[in-house]
C-alpha cells in the first residue's frame, strides 16, 4: 500500500481529526485566558480546578496560551499565519526553557513573578510563580512539536515529540493520583495542577491530529482495517493505564483500598483493557470479513448467468484476456469451445419459454458435471455457449466435446431432447480473443452446415502466420 497516496487517507477522518485539534486548541486558549483571569483578580476558582488543591501558574497558563494560538494558526492556509505559528511556540518553548535553566543552576531571571506575585508558593518553600518542572519539560517538547510542524520535512520529529509530551503528562496524571493533587506534600518537583496536565495531554493529541495523514500519524488516518483498528485502540490503550492507576492511588490514599487490593485492581484493569482491545479487534475482521463476502457475492453475481448459474458474458472475457496473457508469458496451451443448441428456437415455439428456461437450466447443470474445476463454462448468448480449457490442445480439447455432446445425448430431458454443436479452437501465436473466437464461430458454423450434433475443429492459424487459412475439417 503506498502511503503517499492521497487516496489511502479517509477524507472524512482527516476532517474530523483536524476539527478536534482546532477545538484543541480553542479549549486551551479558554483555560489559559481564564486563569490569567483569575491570576489578575486573585479567583482561587479560576487558578485551580479544584479549590485547595494546586493551581494553575501564569507562566503555566501564558505558555499554554501561546502554544493553543499557535495551534490554531497552525491550521490557517496563509503563509503568514505559519510563520505566526513557529513565533508563538517558540516564544513559548523560550518561557519554558528559561525557567528549566533557572532549576538547573538555581538562578532566578525574575520570569516568574513579572507578572503577578504567588505568597502561596513561597510559603511552602517553592519558587514563588515558577511552573512546575514537568510542565517546563513538557512544554518545551511541545514548542519543538510546533516549529517542527511548520516544516513538511520536519513534521515525524514534530510527531515524536508530541508523543513524548503525552508520555510527560500521562506521567503527571498518574503521580497526582497518589500524592501530587495535595498541597504542601515533599515531591522531587514542584506538582502540576490536574488541569495543566490534562491540557498538556490534550495539546499533544491536538498537535497530532491538525496532521493526521503524514508521517507516524497516516495510519490513523487510513481507510484501512489497520487504521480502524488504530483508532479504536490506540487511545483508549493510552490513557486507562494512567487514570486507573490514578483511581487507585487516590482510592488507596483516602483508605478505601489497601495495598494488596490496590495491586489486584490494576492488575485486574490491565488485563481488562487487553481483553477489550482484542475484543475490539475482534469486532473490527469479522466486519471486514462479513463485508468481504458481501463483496464477493456482489461480483460473483455481476459475472454470472442468473439463469444458467454459468459465467456470463463479462466473466468470459475476464478470463479469456487472462489465459491469453499466460499464452503470450508462458506459451501456456488453452482450447475454445463454442456450443449452440440444436433447433433450439422450435423448441421454444412448441413447448413455450419456461420450458426453454428450464432447457437452459440443465444445459448449465451438464456443462458444470462434464468440466474439470478450473474449466470455464459462461453463457456466450441466448442458446450459445462457451467453454475454456486451460492446458488442453486442439485434439484433447475435441475428446472434451464429444463427451459434452454424448451427455446431451443421455441427459434426462423433460420435454423433448436436445443436441448440440460444438466448434473448437485450439489458441495458436498472434491470437487475440476476437480472432479466437472468430475461429471457433466458424467451426461451429461448419458444425451447424454439417448436419448438426457434432464437433467440428477449426485447424487454421492466426492471418499473420498463414495468410491463406484452411478450411474446417469435419469430424
Amino acid at each position: 500500500m503506498d502511503y503517499t497516496d492521497p487516496g489511502y487517507a479517509d477524507p472524512l477522518v482527516v476532517h474530523r481529526f483536524q476539527q478536534f485539534s482546532r477545538a484543541v486548541a480553542a479549549l486551551s486558549i479558554l483555560v489559559a485566558t481564564l486563569v490569567l483571569v483569575g491570576w489578575a483578580w486573585d479567583i482561587t476558582s479560576l487558578k485551580a480546578m479544584v479549590p485547595g488543591h494546586t493551581d494553575m501558574k501564569a507562566n503555566t497558563a501564558l505558555a499554554m496560551l501561546l502554544m493553543g494560538l499557535s495551534l490554531l494558526a497552525c491550521h490557517s492556509a496563509v503563509t503568514a499565519a505559519g510563520r505566526l505559528s513557529g513565533l508563538l511556540a517558540m516564544a513559548a518553548g523560550l518561557l519554558s526553557t528559561l525557567t528549566l535553566v533557572q532549576y538547573s543552576w538555581g538562578l532566578d531571571f525574575g520570569i516568574d513573578t513579572m507578572w503577578f506575585d504567588d505568597p502561596a508558593s513561597q510559603a511552602v518553600g517553592r519558587p514563588p510563580g515558577r511552573m512546575s518542572q514537568i510542565s517546563a519539560i513538557a512544554f518545551a517538547l511541545l514548542a519543538g512539536a510546533g516549529v517542527a510542524s511548520c516544516r513538511m520535512r520536519s513534521i515525524r520529529v514534530a510527531q515524536w515529540l508530541a508523543l513524548a509530551v503525552i508520555a510527560v503528562a500521562l506521567f503527571a496524571l498518574s503521580v497526582l493520583g497518589y500524592r501530587g493533587l495535595e498541597q504542601g506534600v515533599a515531591l522531587p518537583f514542584n506538582p502540576v495542577a490536574v488541569h495543566t496536565a490534562l491540557l498538556l495531554l490534550m495539546l499533544a493529541l491536538g498537535w497530532l491530529a491538525a496532521r493526521p495523514d503524514v508521517g507516524i500519524m497516516r495510519v490513523l488516518s487510513a481507510r484501512s482495517a489497520g487504521g480502524a483498528v488504530a483508532r479504536r485502540a490506540l487511545l483508549p490503550s493510552l490513557l486507562i493505564p494512567s487514570l486507573v492507576s490514578y483511581l487507585a492511588q487516590r482510592l488507596q490514599a483516602l483508605g478505601y483500598l489497601s495495598a494488596d487490593a490496590t495491586i489486584t485492581l490494576l492488575a485486574v484493569a490491565s488485563g481488562g483493557l487487553v481483553a477489550w482491545i482484542v475484543w475490539s479487534v475482534s469486532v473490527l475482521l469479522d466486519r471486514v470479513e462479513r463485508e468481504k463476502r458481501i463483496t464477493s457475492h456482489l461480483r460473483e453475481d455481476a459475472s454470472t448467468d442468473e439463469l444458467t448459474q454459468l459465467g456470463n458474458r463479462r466473466a468470459f472475457q475476464v478470463s479469456i484476456k487472462g489465459l491469453l496473457t499466460r499464452r503470450r508469458d508462458e506459451d501456456a496451451v488453452f482450447s475454445l469451445l463454442m456450443l449452440d443448441l440444436d433447433r433450439f428456437k422450435s423448441f421454444n415455439d412448441t413447448f413455450g419459454h419456461v420450458a426453454g428456461d428450464g432447457a437452459l437450466r440443465k444445459v448449465g447443470q451438464l456443462l458444470k458435471s462434464a468440466l474439470r474445476p478450473g474449466d470455464i463454462a459462461a453463457r456466450f448468448g441466448g442458446e450459445e455457449f462457451a467453454v475454456l480449457l486451460p492446458g488442453i490442445d486442439g485434439e484433447r480439447a475435441v475428446l472434451v466435446a464429444e463427451r459434452i455432446r454424448r451427455d446431451f445425448h443421455v441427459a434426462d430431458w423433460p420435454d423433448r431432447a436436445l443436441t448440440i454443436s460444438i466448434g473448437v479452437a485450439q489458441c495458436q501465436d498472434g491470437d487475440e480473443a476476437e480472432t479466437l473466437v472468430s475461429r471457433a464461430d466458424r467451426a461451429l458454423y461448419a458444425a451447424k452446415a454439417g448436419g448438426r450434433d457434432q464437433v467440428v475443429i477449426d485447424t487454421s492459424l492466426p492471418p499473420a502466420d498463414e495468410p491463406a487459412p484452411q478450411q474446417p475439417s469435419l469430424l
